[in-house]
């Protein structure tokens, strides 16, 4: 109970932002993805500048810009020239110059629309480009899959935010946000004349299985193991939980005891902080495994295997979704609701304010387990629909972008 105590009291206090573990690189050209698909010829005249969180350090953020590269090039029987560009790094002449002379730029996807992991005043938002750089560019931009991500109870953006919001949409060849959530959120900084550039597109992650169906399908016809992987997330631990976090990890746990009875339980670490549950999966006596999922190929098999996942990051959620697994959503931030509320599955999650939470969460969890091949087949229809409308999106890109 010492080390239980030792940790609250430290969460207490507020776990930060996440910050950055990867050098941001100085060379715009050398920045480059690991690769899911097959290799194919690269056609040198079509050029894209793509702008995302690359190497964060958390898995979602790992497979996130390779997600988005393949729904823009799906279909295709070559690959664009890509020119990948940390979104932290600041928009120079020199980054302005190559965004210049390619055929667009895209912006995403994942929670970029967020003041304090990029702290800064160029633009209020994770994208280090200010108001007169954005103004330089002269190519299409389009926003892909991006979030809202702003905390509950967290301070707003700074003025200049709304000011680079509107420049950029009116630059945009569309602003796609991955939840109607985000959408509506981001209306309270845009000019209404401006609202016609927002679309609906929903994270490349949700489609993982049509992308790469083979890893997703040859790992599900031969897993064979029975288990509920589970992840906890503690970034802002006092916007997340309040001063109940100790009452909502201890219901966490205690839920996860009882699941244990009929299911082994793997925890999958998407980053170190992550790890603070630990202590409380330990206190009950809870076996486990702890599973640090690291390379795309590894996201998709992990994530393709479990019976449940349960979790509380974005991405826990909407990769195993992509994946066809069922899930049980953790609702310490908005946009694990807007997820579900935009599916129409407000009971695949379980909100931690929830004065009943810990009962919520056993009965949903106890459902989905009891109905997974309904479930399953619930994701496959949603994914299709997910599918179709990132195919709409890449169809207007690719036509305004000439690609």
């Amino acid at each position: 109970m010492k080390k239980i105590t030792n940790i609250l009291n430290r969460l207490l206090k507020g776990i930060p932002a996440v910050k950055e573990q990867s050098r941001i690189n100085n060379d715009i050209e050398e920045l480059s993805l690991p690769e899911i698909l097959p290799h194919k010829e690269i056609c040198k005249e079509k050029k894209v500048v793509h702008f995302s969180a690359f190497n964060y350090g958390n898995a979602g953020d790992v497979i996130l810009p390779i997600n988005v590269k393949d729904s823009i090039e799906y279909g295709l029987d070559y690959e664009y020239d890509w020119r990948s560009i940390h979104a932290h790094k600041y928009v120079d002449d020199k980054i302005v110059e190559l965004a210049n002379s390619s055929n667009g730029i895209i912006i995403g996807g994942g929670g970029l629309f967020l003041k304090d992991t990029n702290p800064n005043n160029n633009s209020g938002w994770q994208w280090n480009c200010s108001v007169d750089q954005l103004k330089k560019i002269n190519v299409p931009i389009a926003l892909f899959a991006v979030g809202y991500n702003r905390f509950r109870n967290q301070a707003d953006f700074e003025p200049v935010f709304k000011e680079h919001l509107n420049i950029l949409a009116e630059k945009s060849t569309f602003l796609g946000l991955r939840n109607y959530g985000s959408i509506e959120m981001i209306k309270n900084y845009l000019h209404p004349e401006n609202f016609e550039k927002l679309r609906y597109q929903p994270c490349p992650t949700t489609i993982i299985s049509m992308l790469y169906p083979d890893n997703v399908n040859i790992v599900k016809r031969n897993s064979e193991e029975k288990f509920i992987a589970l992840n906890c997330a503690f970034d802002r631990t006092q916007l997340r939980f309040g001063e109940k976090i100790g009452n909502i990890l201890t219901s966490i746990a205690k839920v996860v005891k009882v699941l244990s009875k009929d299911y082994k339980i793997k925890y999958y670490s998407h980053m170190p902080s992550d790890n603070y549950f630990i202590p409380f999966l330990d206190s009950f006596g809870i076996k486990y495994e702890l599973m640090h999922i690291k390379t795309p190929i590894e996201i998709i098999e992990e994530y393709s295997k479990p019976s449940l996942v349960i979790g509380m990051r974005g991405h826990s959620q909407m990769i195993p979704f992509g994946c066809k697994t069922p899930i049980l959503s953790i609702i310490s931030h908005e946009k694990m609701g807007w997820f579900l509320k935009d599916i129409n599955r407000s009971e695949w999650g379980s909100e931690v304010t929830n004065p009943d939470f810990e009962n919520d969460l056993l009965e949903k969890a106890i459902y989905l387990l009891n109905n997974k091949n309904i479930v399953i087949e619930d994701i496959t229809n949603i994914q299709e629909t997910f599918f179709n409308i990132t195919m709409d999106n890449v169809s207007e890109i690719r036509k305004i972008y000439d690609l």
